[in-house]
């Protein structure tokens, strides 16, 4: 059964993510609440805010996939940058609420002695986790795809959590019992850190941020080696979800025919599209050399 279930597949990625996530929030909780750990019920609530972003991060892929209309004639794939918002935004709150969360344990001198079953659960999330966010991080790379991107960090986020709680919990059953709450303060750092890293990544999209100088260089050099064309000019790429649009200007010989240089033009665009799928579309524009 395993070999019919396609582990590239965005979707699959996804639903492993949500059952592993499910599974783990509530091994937390029950470790949590008979372990006598705080940290641990903390780091369960954050698990719990990692499986919402997995379900909305499922829905906007499928929303995403939905056909160009007349309100949206460039498709809907730009839902993945307001959801990858959405969870950066999730990210943010949650680092914020441990980290207050910490504060307020170290104020009111709040200390607990949690037991083993706390510590392997936080053992547990941190291996499932990392290996959640590799699997998904790759697929989200693979596919170009913010959203992923954006569930991995979240991933790893909850990984970062249950390592805080992890040394919270050992010192505390050691004796060192305000570490608990100073471990999870640093913690709610990294976590906050994603929030603001995933933002960061979404509005290069909704800015029209140019992509990497290399793809940008890739396609340029593509287009001025390809036969017929003397010269190319205001190349732009405008990112629209995980794909992009070009819009370029060539340069072809002045004695050419209309017809010729669309001609060139056309099979250049099918060349381009070809030779990088992550291209949606290609407008061309012909210039006399």
């Amino acid at each position: 059964m395993l070999e019919r279930i396609n582990f590239k597949d965005e979707y699959v990625c996804t639903i492993i993510g949500l059952i592993v996530n499910g599974l783990l929030t509530l091994f937390k909780f029950i470790a949590g609440i008979f372990g006598h750990s705080q940290a641990m019920l903390a780091d369960a609530i954050h698990s719990l805010s990692d499986g919402f972003a997995t379900v909305i991060t499922y829905i906007a892929l499928k929303l995403s996939k939905k056909p160009e209309d007349r309100e949206h004639p460039y498709g809907h794939e730009n839902i993945e940058i307001i959801v990858s918002w959405m969870v950066a935004v999730l990210l943010l709150l949650t680092g914020i609420y441990l980290g207050y969360s910490a504060i307020h344990t170290c104020y009111h001198g709040q200390y607990t002695v949690p037991t083993k079953i706390a510590a392997v659960a936080a053992v547990t999330s941190i291996i499932l986790k990392e290996i959640l966010y590799r699997y998904t991080i790759h697929i989200g790379k693979v596919l170009n795809s913010p959203v992923l991107k954006a569930n991995a960090y979240d991933h790893r986020s909850d990984a970062f959590s249950s390592i805080g709680a992890l040394i919270g919990i050992i010192g505390a059953i050691y004796g060192w019992r305000f570490l608990d709450p100073i471990a999870g303060l640093v913690i709610s750092g990294f976590i906050i850190k994603m929030g603001l890293d995933t933002m960061k990544e979404s509005n290069k999209i909704v800015m029209d941020a140019l992509p990497s100088e290399e793809l940008v260089n890739e396609i340029r050099d593509f287009i001025t080696k390809y036969n017929g064309v003397r010269g190319c000019s205001n190349l732009r790429i405008h990112p629209v979800g995980r794909h992009y649009i070009i819009d370029v200007s060539i340069s072809v010989d002045k004695d050419l025919t209309v017809q010729q240089g669309h001609i060139i033009a056309t099979e250049l665009r099918e060349a381009l599209i070809k030779e990088k799928p992550d291209l949606k579309d290609v407008i061309i524009h012909i210039e006399p050399y």
